[in-house]
Protein backbone atom coordinates (compact mmCIF):
# COMPACT_ATOMS: atom_id res chain seq x y z
CA UNK A 1 0.00 0.00 0.00
CA UNK A 2 1.46 3.33 -1.12
CA UNK A 3 1.04 6.71 0.53
CA UNK A 4 -1.36 8.99 -1.28
CA UNK A 5 -1.17 12.71 -1.79
CA UNK A 6 -4.56 14.38 -1.24
CA UNK A 7 -4.11 15.97 -4.68
CA UNK A 8 -4.61 12.64 -6.48
CA UNK A 9 -7.94 11.90 -4.82
CA UNK A 10 -11.14 12.49 -6.76
CA UNK A 11 -13.58 14.65 -4.82
CA UNK A 12 -17.33 14.47 -4.48
CA UNK A 13 -19.26 17.43 -3.08
CA UNK A 14 -22.83 16.13 -3.45
CA UNK A 15 -23.78 18.66 -6.13
CA UNK A 16 -26.47 17.92 -8.71
CA UNK A 17 -24.05 18.61 -11.56
CA UNK A 18 -21.49 16.01 -10.47
CA UNK A 19 -21.00 12.78 -12.40
CA UNK A 20 -21.45 10.08 -9.78
CA UNK A 21 -20.38 7.20 -12.03
CA UNK A 22 -17.18 8.97 -13.11
CA UNK A 23 -16.33 9.76 -9.48
CA UNK A 24 -16.76 6.12 -8.40
CA UNK A 25 -14.81 4.90 -11.43
CA UNK A 26 -11.91 7.25 -10.65
CA UNK A 27 -11.99 6.19 -7.01
CA UNK A 28 -11.85 2.49 -7.93
CA UNK A 29 -8.97 3.09 -10.36
CA UNK A 30 -7.08 5.01 -7.70
CA UNK A 31 -7.58 2.20 -5.18
CA UNK A 32 -6.22 -0.36 -7.62
CA UNK A 33 -3.31 1.84 -8.64
CA UNK A 34 -2.18 2.41 -5.06
CA UNK A 35 -2.99 -1.13 -3.88
CA UNK A 36 -5.87 -0.16 -1.59
CA UNK A 37 -7.73 -3.42 -2.10
CA UNK A 38 -9.07 -4.25 1.37
CA UNK A 39 -12.51 -2.98 2.36
CA UNK A 40 -11.12 -1.23 5.44
CA UNK A 41 -8.57 0.64 3.29
CA UNK A 42 -11.21 1.75 0.77
CA UNK A 43 -13.61 2.83 3.50
CA UNK A 44 -10.95 4.91 5.23
CA UNK A 45 -9.83 6.50 1.96
CA UNK A 46 -13.39 7.16 0.78
CA UNK A 47 -14.01 9.59 3.65
CA UNK A 48 -11.17 11.75 2.35
CA UNK A 49 -12.84 12.15 -1.06
CA UNK A 50 -16.05 13.64 0.30
CA UNK A 51 -16.48 17.39 0.65
CA UNK A 52 -19.26 19.78 1.60
CA UNK A 53 -22.76 18.31 1.90
CA UNK A 54 -21.52 14.86 0.88
CA UNK A 55 -19.16 14.79 3.86
CA UNK A 56 -21.94 16.08 6.12
CA UNK A 57 -24.21 13.27 4.87
CA UNK A 58 -21.47 10.70 5.45
CA UNK A 59 -20.79 11.95 9.00
CA UNK A 60 -24.52 11.55 9.71
CA UNK A 61 -24.49 7.82 8.94
CA UNK A 62 -25.07 5.54 11.91
CA UNK A 63 -21.74 4.37 13.36
CA UNK A 64 -20.87 0.83 12.26
CA UNK A 65 -23.77 0.76 9.75
CA UNK A 66 -21.27 0.30 6.91
CA UNK A 67 -19.06 -2.76 7.22
CA UNK A 68 -17.88 -3.42 3.65
CA UNK A 69 -16.94 -1.38 0.60
CA UNK A 70 -19.97 -2.80 -1.23
CA UNK A 71 -22.21 -1.58 1.62
CA UNK A 72 -20.68 1.89 1.34
CA UNK A 73 -20.94 1.97 -2.42
CA UNK A 74 -24.60 0.91 -2.36
CA UNK A 75 -25.50 3.38 0.40
CA UNK A 76 -23.71 6.15 -1.51
CA UNK A 77 -25.49 5.24 -4.77
CA UNK A 78 -28.85 5.05 -3.00
CA UNK A 79 -28.30 8.56 -1.65
CA UNK A 80 -26.93 10.31 -4.75
CA UNK A 81 -27.82 8.38 -7.91
CA UNK A 82 -31.24 9.98 -8.42
CA UNK A 83 -30.09 13.36 -7.15
CA UNK A 84 -27.07 13.89 -9.39
CA UNK A 85 -27.78 15.08 -12.88
CA UNK A 86 -27.76 12.13 -15.26
CA UNK A 87 -25.17 12.44 -17.97
CA UNK A 88 -26.16 11.62 -21.51
CA UNK A 89 -23.40 9.11 -22.10
CA UNK A 90 -24.41 8.63 -25.73
CA UNK A 91 -23.46 12.25 -26.38
CA UNK A 92 -20.03 11.50 -24.95
CA UNK A 93 -19.55 8.77 -27.57
CA UNK A 94 -20.81 10.82 -30.50
CA UNK A 95 -18.95 14.01 -29.53
CA UNK A 96 -15.73 12.32 -28.49
CA UNK A 97 -12.48 13.84 -29.75
CA UNK A 98 -8.91 12.75 -29.16
CA UNK A 99 -7.20 15.06 -26.69
CA UNK A 100 -4.04 16.81 -27.81
CA UNK A 101 -1.79 14.78 -25.51
CA UNK A 102 -3.74 11.50 -25.82
CA UNK A 103 -2.20 8.55 -27.63
CA UNK A 104 -4.27 6.09 -29.65
CA UNK A 105 -4.23 3.39 -26.99
CA UNK A 106 -5.62 5.78 -24.38
CA UNK A 107 -8.22 7.06 -26.84
CA UNK A 108 -9.36 3.51 -27.55
CA UNK A 109 -9.60 2.75 -23.84
CA UNK A 110 -11.69 5.91 -23.26
CA UNK A 111 -13.84 5.05 -26.29
CA UNK A 112 -14.54 1.57 -24.94
CA UNK A 113 -15.33 2.98 -21.49
CA UNK A 114 -17.77 5.52 -22.97
CA UNK A 115 -19.44 2.82 -25.09
CA UNK A 116 -19.97 0.68 -22.01
CA UNK A 117 -21.38 3.60 -19.99
CA UNK A 118 -23.73 4.51 -22.83
CA UNK A 119 -24.83 0.88 -23.16
CA UNK A 120 -24.00 1.01 -26.88
CA UNK A 121 -22.10 -2.25 -27.20
CA UNK A 122 -24.71 -3.57 -29.65
CA UNK A 123 -23.60 -1.20 -32.45
CA UNK A 124 -22.36 -2.87 -35.61
CA UNK A 125 -18.63 -2.94 -36.35
CA UNK A 126 -18.78 -0.37 -39.17
CA UNK A 127 -20.56 2.19 -36.97
CA UNK A 128 -18.02 1.64 -34.18
CA UNK A 129 -15.16 2.15 -36.63
CA UNK A 130 -16.73 5.32 -38.01
CA UNK A 131 -17.27 6.78 -34.52
CA UNK A 132 -13.71 6.02 -33.50
CA UNK A 133 -12.20 7.39 -36.71
CA UNK A 134 -14.23 10.58 -36.26
CA UNK A 135 -12.68 11.00 -32.80
CA UNK A 136 -9.07 10.62 -33.98
CA UNK A 137 -7.03 13.76 -34.60
CA UNK A 138 -5.99 14.35 -38.24
CA UNK A 139 -2.27 13.87 -37.62
CA UNK A 140 -2.97 10.41 -36.20
CA UNK A 141 -5.13 9.47 -39.20
CA UNK A 142 -2.04 9.79 -41.43
CA UNK A 143 -0.10 7.47 -39.12
CA UNK A 144 -2.96 4.96 -39.15
CA UNK A 145 -3.10 5.06 -42.94
CA UNK A 146 0.59 4.21 -43.09
CA UNK A 147 0.21 1.39 -40.53
CA UNK A 148 -3.01 0.02 -41.93
CA UNK A 149 -6.15 0.97 -39.99
CA UNK A 150 -7.35 -2.60 -39.56
CA UNK A 151 -4.62 -3.38 -37.02
CA UNK A 152 -5.92 -0.60 -34.77
CA UNK A 153 -9.60 -0.95 -35.57
CA UNK A 154 -9.99 -4.60 -34.61
CA UNK A 155 -13.19 -4.49 -32.56
CA UNK A 156 -13.91 -8.19 -32.06
CA UNK A 157 -12.69 -7.98 -28.45
CA UNK A 158 -14.84 -4.96 -27.58
CA UNK A 159 -18.18 -6.70 -27.29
Amino acid sequence: MKNLSPYVLPNFHGLRSEDLERFLFEFEVLCRTYDYMEDSQKLKLFRSTLKGVALKWFMGLVTQSIRTWNDMKQTFLDRYLDYCMPTNHKDEVFKMMQKEDENLEDLLERFQYNLKRAKMSNLDEETLKALLLKAIRDEWIDILNMMGKEKFLNFHYMT
